[in-house]
């Protein structure tokens, strides 16, 4: 039977990467991942992202788990961050995706999607840290999700499979827990003028490069029978 993600539990993947209910800064997150739901790019690299709910909301967090690359191979970043949320929820292989649908954006609209629900309905704490850059002269905000941390005792991954020093990751990660990165040139003070400007385009000054923070469009991989998940 094919599988959509097998779990690994050596060292190296292991280890961490380095006022509302909406999640809207950097920091570490008690969440129920809700549903966790698969997209594929024009160029062929496949992501997961996050439909969660903190406190009272419910909001997609697109967190650049990228799990492989255009060329199919694996990518080393994102699947090292996945697998931590593999690892905690105690699976295996993580099996294909079903078809679903989810009530993305604020409107709620049922958005069909490719849910992995060997994930679904999982209690976890997420590491969340922003990262502003710049494209075509415009700032940038991406929400990079670093880690996760299991909910009821902040056991990392690591410390899950090793069965020891439970939390102890989690108090060496706290005081990064709200840190943020900064790229192309683009520095605090810009990021706090253009917030307060309300985002306009434009405003990067000379920093031109780096990528765009919605990356590729995307598609959705289809996939059995559709489910619904995340309704009030």
């Amino acid at each position: 039977m094919s599988s959509f993600f097998k779990s690994s539990k050596t060292t190296e993947d292991l280890k961490q990467g380095g006022g509302t209910d909406h999640i809207v800064n950097s920091g570490c997150y008690p969440v129920n991942i809700i549903a966790p739901f698969v997209s594929v790019s024009r160029n062929g690299s496949t992501s997961v992202d996050l439909f969660v709910k903190h406190g009272e909301k419910q909001q997609v967090v697109y967190g650049n788990m990228r799990i492989t690359n255009n060329d199919s191979s694996e990518n080393k970043i994102g699947a090292k961050v996945f697998n931590q949320l593999v690892i905690i929820a105690d699976v295996e292989e993580v099996a294909e995706p079903e078809d679903a649908e989810l009530p993305i954006g604020k409107k709620e609209i049922m958005t069909d999607v490719a849910v992995l629900s060997d994930l679904a309905d999982l209690d976890v704490f997420m590491r969340v840290q922003l990262e502003y850059g710049a494209y075509n002269g415009s700032i940038t905000e991406k929400k990079i999700i670093k880690g996760f941390y299991r909910q009821s005792d902040k056991a990392s991954a690591e410390e899950i499979v090793n069965e020891e020093n439970f939390g102890a990751q989690f108090e060496k990660d706290t005081p990064y827990f709200d840190s943020v990165t900064y790229k192309d040139g683009v520095t605090a003070e810009d990021v706090t003028s253009w917030v307060a400007q309300q985002r306009p385009k434009g405003t990067a000054g000379n920093s031109s490069s780096g990528s765009a923070s919605s990356g590729e469009s995307a598609k959705k991989p289809s996939f059995g029978k559709k489910k619904s998940f995340g309704k009030s």
